[in-house]
């Protein structure tokens, strides 16, 4: 039995993860966003300085983005926000179990 079934993760995001798509001659390396966004859910909070810290069962990639998040009652948390995950780190339970993964996001479009 894990010990993370007792998690709740109310809020719920649009991922849009990328790959890495380099030129045929090898020169240029360049990150292709997807179009179609990953819904995700997440636990989150705040730091003093206004970037999400965000806890979930999914990976995501540093970089990527997070649009659309909704709190429990399905409202959006932040006006057409935008924010880049700028940190990763696994969670480590007890047990030896990973138990998730921790992010940082800061904030890069919206009604800031």
């Amino acid at each position: 039995m894990k010990a993370n079934t007792t998690k709740q993760y109310p809020y719920t995001g649009d991922l849009y993860d990328y790959t890495r798509v380099t030129s045929a001659d090898g020169t240029v390396t360049e990150n292709v966003y997807a179009t179609i966004p990953t819904q995700v859910s997440m636990m989150l909070s705040v730091s003093l300085i206004g970037e999400l810290l965000i806890e979930s069962q999914f990976k995501m990639q540093r970089n990527a983005y997070l649009r659309n998040i909704l709190d429990a009652n399905g409202e959006e948390i932040y006006q057409d926000g935008t924010w880049q995950i700028i940190q990763t780190a696994p969670l480590l339970g007890p047990m030896g179990l990973k138990d998730g993964y921790k992010y940082r996001a800061q904030i890069i479009a919206g009604d800031i």
